[in-house]
């Protein structure tokens, strides 16, 4: 059995080695295409030797159908919600949040641009090698990095936040969920695991286009709307331990596995 949370990133999705410090354009014309093909075929013949896949998504079973031809059961990964769940403090903030490894495709850019625009408290919660260029792309004083957060720090953070900003395509989206668990909205882009996380108009809105305007539009609608904290905590109670823990057991009986 197989649980995928994603097929070879650096066979089938090379853009990802732009996460690498030395990738630039002769390496990769050079080296990582054809060591990609070559990875494409290995990863492929070790595919068959799966007798069951599991995937952490639809957006993952997909590819899973369209890189090996084989399908895949979706079962989603947990959050551990004894962990993350809704702690308000009074008096607390207004500022919207953005949670993560600082990648080049999580989209802190985006957000950035966005509330640059907006002029509005954003707290960005990562570390990671895009660091020094995000900093320079600042402009507003309601820009706040915090490197570091503790489980604790983190739930508040969370918890206290008038919405997550999700700019990106995941395989799941856990930071998402996690919020979720904290009963805070997700302003996501409408492709990737979010799909399956945030319910529109519920708990969070979607944008549709990877652009700092469509994500100051999306604030900017998402101000007009008064989520149900509550129900969003509930709504995440899918993605927890005791879900996945039953799920898994239950698709391996399913299929005939013994254990």
């Amino acid at each position: 059995m197989c649980y995928c949370h994603s097929p070879l990133r650096y066979a089938w999705e090379i853009d990802y080695l732009k996460n690498l410090k030395f990738s630039p354009r002769a390496f990769s014309n050079l080296v990582a295409y054809p060591i990609a093909r070559w990875l494409k075929e290995w990863d492929r013949r070790a595919a068959r030797k799966v007798n069951l896949f599991m995937a952490n998504s639809e957006f993952i079973a997909e590819k899973i159908k369209s890189y090996y031809g084989r399908d895949a059961v979706v079962v989603y990964p947990p959050v551990d919600t004894e962990l993350f769940y809704p702690e308000l403090q009074s008096g607390r903030k207004e500022y919207y949040l953005m949670v993560g490894r600082l990648l080049y495709y999580k989209g802190f850019d985006l957000g950035i641009a966005a509330f640059n625009q907006l002029q509005k408290l954003l707290k960005i919660v990562g570390r990671g090698p895009e660091l020094p260029k995000l900093k320079k792309l600042v402009k507003s004083p309601l820009i706040e990095f915090i490197e570091s957060a503790g489980d604790d720090e983190l739930r508040l953070l969370y918890s206290n936040a008038k919405a997550l900003i999700f700019p990106q395509i995941e395989d799941f989206g856990l930071v998402a969920a996690e919020a979720q668990a904290c009963g805070t909205p997700v302003i996501a882009f409408a492709k990737g695991g979010a799909r399956e996380i945030v319910l529109d108009k519920k708990t969070g809105i979607f944008f549709t286009e990877q652009t700092p305007e469509k994500i100051v539009e999306a604030v900017r609608n998402f101000e007009y709307l008064t989520p149900d904290r509550r129900a969003i905590a509930r709504s995440a109670l899918r993605f927890s331990k005791e879900v996945f823990r039953t799920n898994i057991l239950k698709t391996l009986a399913k299929y005939g596995f013994t254990f």
